[in-house]
């Protein structure tokens, strides 16, 4: 815990500041979120540049598993609760005016007044933390927050845009856009997305900066002991994740193999009947959320990752998920579908096998030719291993974001 931190939770005097060489805050929805392990190492990244941040979360932690790399910001997150505010909230309200009564949040009120609340809140603490700089992480509630945060104190926002909350979220990210310092998204199709909804003079602010993930707990070495051929998957088990494709596609294969599906989501029940029955019994396991220590052990004894992503019916959709690179950083060939920015990590032929989405015959033939040919897998799980560690590298794109910070918002380190 830092010591201002320490001495804000504690009751005591916190550090004064502000301004460009104050600490930065990261607002986020839910801290820690067991899916969001990204953040987490983002977060690791930067706190290990001697970056001077705290973090305020929407929500308290609702997750049944922690990981445990976020177990060491813990002790400088922050809730609405237990915020420390000074002032009248009636002065609050009239400095985040602008930023409200500009966006028509109110299609959702009950949301709104818990994210005006929490706000509030957060505005009294990072007052008194010092701080100098608002990042916050997904388009829609916390850049909400960020922005009437923003307008009370008299600092600067920023903001990270992922998935779901460009192409599904509250229709305000080109409004949030325009007030920020700059915009970070996480793929070159969403950056040029964003771009495209606002004016030239704006385009310049939003920025590609990748996910990275970290050197593998686990590695893959060769294809698995046995006759029995190991496919994975894992997500949320939602629209976009595609897996109804995934065990349409199993349902045809002619071959010995099990199938091992991580994740937990209102799909599972659906998901589960259809592997129960027919050709797939006792073929699919459903693992639900394990921790992500248990996640590369999966990744490790398995011959194939599959991501078989589809655009949902409302817009929604992945980026480039971070377990695809997780599994192709621990050396597995992957399948994945052709959308948004996976392209961007799986060259078809070169860094593993691409496939049409909602195509569940083109999944089954390319688990198939990976199952056949022995040595072209191992070729592109190799390619595939050597650019997660050129192009997504979790220190080095953190670097990149700290540099993004500097340029545009003048945030300084210490």
């Amino acid at each position: 815990m830092t010591q201002a931190v320490a001495a804000f939770m504690g009751g005591g005097e916190a550090a004064a500041g502000g301004g460009p060489a104050g600490r930065v805050a990261f607002l986020v929805s839910q801290f820690p979120e067991t899916h969001e392990t990204f953040i987490v190492r983002e977060f690791a990244a930067l706190d290990d540049e001697g970056l001077d941040f705290v973090i305020f979360s929407l929500k308290t932690c609702r997750d049944k598993v922690v990981q445990s790399e976020a177990r060491r910001f813990l002790d400088r997150t922050i809730y609405p609760i237990g915020a420390r505010t000074k002032g009248r909230p009636g002065r609050f309200m009239r400095s985040a005016a602008g930023a409200r009564g500009s966006m028509p949040w109110f299609t959702r009120p009950l949301e709104c007044a818990y994210v005006s609340w929490a706000a509030r809140r957060f505005t009294g603490a990072a007052r008194a933390l010092g701080v100098g700089h608002i990042h916050a992480h997904w388009a829609t509630a916390p850049t909400s927050a960020a922005v009437m945060m923003s307008r009370a104190l008299g600092v600067s926002y920023s903001f990270t845009a992922h998935a779901w909350d460009i192409y599904a979220g509250d229709g305000m990210l080109a409004a949030k856009a325009r007030g920020a310092r700059f915009v970070a998204t996480c793929t070159k199709a969403n950056m040029e997305h964003i771009r495209s909804l606002l004016p030239a003079e704006d385009r310049g602010k939003v920025v590609l900066n990748y996910h990275g993930v970290g050197a593998p707990l686990r590695t893959k070495k060769g294809r698995c002991d046995g006759d029995v051929f190991r496919i994975a998957a894992v997500g949320r088990l939602v629209e976009t994740k595609g897996f109804g494709y995934l065990l349409e596609a199993a349902e045809g294969i002619d071959f010995p193999f099990e199938l091992t599906i991580v994740g937990e989501g209102p799909l599972r029940g659906g998901l589960e009947r259809r592997a129960g029955a027919g050709r797939l019994a006792g073929k699919v396991r459903f693992a639900g959320v394990v921790p992500v220590e248990e996640v590369y052990e999966i990744l490790a004894q398995s011959d194939v990752f599959v991501m078989p992503s589809v655009v949902a019916r409302n817009g929604d959709r992945d980026g480039i998920p971070n377990v695809l690179l997780e599994a192709m950083s621990a050396g597995v060939p992957v399948v994945a579908s052709a959308i948004s920015g996976i392209p961007e990590a799986v060259v078809d032929g070169q860094t593993g096998v691409l496939v049409g989405e909602r195509d569940s015959t083109a999944i089954r033939t390319a688990i198939e030719r990976l199952y056949r040919e022995r040595e072209d897998a191992e070729r592109l799980a190799g390619a595939g291993r050597d650019l997660v560690r050129e192009r997504f590298d979790a220190e080095k794109n953190a670097r990149a974001l700290y540099g993004i910070l500097k340029e545009y918002a003048g945030v300084r380190l210490g």
